[in-house]
């Protein structure tokens, strides 16, 4: 990890680490978009090894994102194809856990509110070095 870059930007109110180049030897892109008022940051690498996409949206109840979120993946998946709200922490504050499935793939995400914004922090589970990225965020003093 001593070689791990650090994603700090003023519009996310953490930091995360992650490899330029996975153990594979596949680079780790980092990519931006804004989907209407979100702002997504995608971590990939071609071979699989790393998937980390987060989304900052504008300040809303967590379990208002995952009722969103839920009914768009369902119609994508299928109903059922998204586990129950569980709650969780990110050291002191409460964040809140959920995954989703489909025949080829799945994925964890994380909901994680903060008086600015709500994130949503998904990762594939099946991918260690995904897990790994997402254990390195730290929520900056304030938020």
């Amino acid at each position: 990890m001593d070689d791990w870059r650090t994603r700090e930007d003023p519009r996310f109110e953490f930091a995360l680490r992650f490899p330029p180049v996975t153990p594979g030897g596949e680079p780790v892109e980092l990519a931006e978009d804004r989907p209407g008022e979100a702002l997504r940051v995608h971590l990939r690498s071609s071979g699989g090894e790393v998937y980390v996409e987060i989304m900052r949206f504008p300040p809303i109840a967590a379990e208002e994102e995952y009722r969103t979120h839920r009914l768009a993946l369902e119609a994508r998946f299928g109903a059922g194809a998204v586990t129950a709200l569980g709650e969780s922490r990110i050291g002191s504050v409460p964040a809140w856990t959920y995954a989703f499935a489909w025949p080829e793939g799945e994925r964890s995400a994380l909901l994680l509110r903060t008086p600015a914004a709500t994130y949503r922090v998904i990762h594939d589970p099946r991918a260690p070095l995904s897990r790994e990225i997402v254990a390195t965020i730290e929520l900056r003093e304030g938020a």
